[in-house]
């Protein structure tokens, strides 16, 4: 992109709330791409492994893990995270150790209720996700093996967002992006291939989970300074437990996290259906990244400008991430909508093609999530929890009650649209919710540029796609020359300030090494 005149300069706080975001941004952006790169094989892996039947179980029994992963966590690493910082704002080192300890303990006793409750209730889950004796035996032998998952989990995410509160991203990367998935794709790998099927990938998460909490709170043990090892802790235990418990329901009842899709197939249809779901919502991860790169370091911003009384300085940053998050996120979504595909072969060869209209319903879902921002993390790290459990209960009602409707006759491609249409109502609510109660919203006057630039390159994609006829290489091209007018698009439409100012810092930052 060349570089344009700026329009209307950075301020100096501004620029500087661009310099934190871009920084920590790009940090979690490479941990993402490890996390879902390394993700996206394994699940490939694990699906010409097993088959997609099996494969099918293995997803519902992870989802089950994930969502008790989130109960015995019940949002402790939020309360701790903003805890942290306004104790780190307030010079007070008793309140970081306070907070750190509260978020830990707290999710040890959730986690301890939790995996009670999974063991003796594992023949009644096996029942439910079964369609045999032999399926329900074995869904409750999985559901006990994955047992531990619960307690690392909720430690790892304890500790890793401890350390976001020191506005750095590299320790939780590190730990939560890079050790747990490498781990987990070597071992899990290794596993598949020595004949150990499903057993071995739910071994596989739970190791590489507890392995990483020990190295997330290693770093968050070396960054915290002499004053707040050593500190008396300062405990508000009361008042992070009221913000933890709503935003963990918010958080376990999130469409994307709570994975519903996948339940709801598991119990309503069988593993094949859940399988096919399963491989559309892999292939939805390349989209998702640039948005789960910047939530984590937007989050302890949000709390510190809000506490700041910052609120055009929020929501000017609120536009210009939104509109960064489109750019890369926008021309991913038009491909796979287009191309669905060349997608599913790629993933699961020819037994895979058939999740391609799920892909596709599920990308145009994804247009409304990615294209909305951070929302959600506006409302809480505000002090409104309470308000996106409302969204979430209200979006988990319509998700179920659609999905009853649907899935009889439609199968996993109408739970795909179920999903894509909730997604896209409960996004733009919480959209006109952050404007309303905190006076932000997402959309700034050059939003039209990805908007833009994506419409031109599927332009030439679609036309391009009929061409192809299923011929792997053509498709490919037609991807390439669909990202070539995107990108050409966006240099004529030229830089924002915000974005010649990062620019500007990575080309003196290279001068300098140069010399």
């Amino acid at each position: 992109m060349a570089d344009r005149p700026e329009v209307g300069p950075l301020s100096k706080e501004a620029a500087e709330d661009v310099r934190t975001v871009a920084k920590g941004g790009a940090v979690q952006v490479v941990g993402q791409f490890s996390q879902r790169g390394l993700s996206f094989v394994f699940q490939a892996i694990a699906y010409r492994i097993l088959g997609q039947s099996p494969y099918g179980l293995f997803r519902q029994v992870s989802q089950v893990l994930t969502i008790a992963g989130q109960l015995g966590l019940a949002g402790f690493n939020y309360a701790s995270m903003r805890w942290i910082a306004r104790a780190r704002a307030a010079g007070q080192p008793g309140g970081v150790r306070g907070a750190a300890k509260v978020g830990a303990w707290a999710s040890v006793i959730g986690s301890a209720i939790v995996v009670t409750g999974l063991l003796l209730l594992a023949e009644t889950l096996g029942s439910s996700f079964g369609d045999s004796a032999v399926d329900d035996a074995e869904f409750a032998r999985l559901f006990r093996i994955g047992a531990a998952y619960v307690p690392f989990f909720a430690l790892l995410q304890v500790f890793r967002y401890c350390t976001q509160a020191y506005k750095t991203m590299v320790p939780s990367v590190t730990a939560g992006n890079v050790v747990q998935p490498t781990i987990r794709f070597v071992l899990g790998t290794a596993l598949l291939l020595a004949g150990f099927e499903v057993a071995g990938a739910i071994v596989s998460l739970v190791v590489s989970v507890g392995i990483s909490a020990v190295v997330a709170f290693w770093f968050f043990h070396r960054m915290m300074t002499e004053a707040e090892r050593t500190a008396t802790p300062i405990r508000e235990t009361g008042a992070m437990v009221r913000f933890a418990l709503p935003q963990a329901g918010a958080s376990l009842l999130g469409i994307q996290s709570l994975g519903l899709g996948i339940l709801l197939l598991g119990l309503l249809e069988d593993n094949a259906a859940a399988g096919a779901f399963g491989v559309a919502l892999s292939l939805q991860g390349p989209a998702n990244i640039f948005l789960g790169g910047i939530v984590n370091i937007w989050a302890p911003i949000v709390s510190d400008l809000h506490e700041k009384g910052e609120i055009a300085r929020l929501d000017g940053l609120y536009k210009t991430i939104n509109r960064w998050i489109a750019t890369f996120s926008f021309p991913v979504a038009a491909a796979l909508i287009v191309e669905a595909d060349l997608f599913t072969r790629l993933f699961g060869g020819e037994e895979g093609v058939a999740a391609a209209p799920a892909v596709a319903a599920l990308a145009v879902g994804n247009i409304f999530y990615t294209g909305t921002g951070p929302t959600g993390y506006v409302i809480s790290m505000t002090g409104r929890p309470f308000v996106n459990l409302i969204n979430s209960i209200v979006a988990v009602l319509l998700y179920v009650g659609l999905g009853l409707l649907v899935v009889p006759d439609h199968g996993f491609v109408g739970m795909a649209w179920v999903d894509s249409g909730v997604t896209a109502v409960v996004n733009m609510a919480r959209v006109v919710q952050a404007k309303w109660i905190v006076g932000v919203q997402p959309f700034g006057r050059t939003f039209y540029k990805p908007v833009a630039a994506t419409l031109a390159g599927a332009a030439v994609l679609v036309p391009w796609s009929l061409f192809a006829d299923d011929n792997l290489y053509l498709e490919i091209a037609g991807i390439a020359a669909g990202a070539a007018v995107y990108l050409l698009m966006l240099k004529l439409f030229g830089l924002d300030p915000e974005e010649q100012h990062v620019w500007k810092r990575i080309r003196k930052r290279a001068f300098r090494r140069g010399r």
